[in-house]
């Protein structure tokens, strides 16, 4: 779960279980949290130092593959 005010910020995610199963984002949502993370790299890809650069890879890369698999496993 997270907040977001549509077309201008968005809160870290908070993970919630719900009779032991945890909470889906609807599609939209994840979708347009998955198009954010390309932003954010876009922006901020070359600000990292050469020492910095692969860590910073694999931690996008690491959100892009937790937002498409919330794509997949939506509801909506």
């Amino acid at each position: 779960m997270a907040l977001r005010i549509p077309g201008a910020s968005h809160s870290n995610p908070i993970f919630v279980m719900v009779d032991k199963k945890p909470i889906r984002a609807s599609r939209l949502s994840a979708e347009w949290c998955r198009k954010c993370v390309d932003q954010c790299w876009s922006q901020k890809e070359f600000s990292y130092a050469p020492a910095e650069r692969e860590e910073a890879i694999a931690a996008y890369e690491h959100a892009r593959k937790a937002y498409d698999q919330a794509i997949q496993e939506s509801v909506e």
